[in-house]
């Protein structure tokens, strides 16, 4: 099916979501950590980024616009994550959301799974299909 990378520094949400993601037939990438994230999302192209906004050493947010500053990832819809900030915290903070959804956690699995399925169908259908 896709190709998702979870970003996050919490180990327990990285297996669950990873556990779940591969249940339902995609392909699953994780990293602990900011750079090590930006580095496989350059590598794996994923199709998705599943990305933590509280991490240490950088924020979601700083981390959103590395990956939209990048050739490879710079229309790569990412899902925020967080159970500290609000979607509207997070929008408020990065220039340009269009490619961003966001999520609470903790997670419900069905919204899990609209919110997974919606980003994919955005991204096999992008708005500017000339600029991929």
């Amino acid at each position: 099916m896709a190709k998702i990378l979870i970003i996050d520094d919490d180990f327990s949400i990285v297996e669950l979501l990873t556990d779940i993601l591969t249940h339902d037939g995609h392909e699953v990438t994780a990293a602990n950590e900011a750079v090590e994230g930006m580095q496989k999302a350059r590598t794996a192209k994923p199709d998705l980024v599943i990305l933590d906004y509280h991490m240490p050493g950088m924020s979601g947010a700083h981390l959103y616009e590395s990956l939209r500053r990048n050739q490879a990832t710079h229309q790569t819809p990412v899902l925020f994550m967080s159970g500290e900030a609000s979607a509207d915290d997070i929008l408020n903070e990065i220039s340009d959301p269009a490619g961003a959804s966001f999520l609470a956690k903790p997670i419900h699995l069905q919204d899990f799974r609209k919110a997974i399925a919606k980003l994919l169908v955005s991204e096999t259908h992008p708005a500017h299909p000339e600029s991929r």
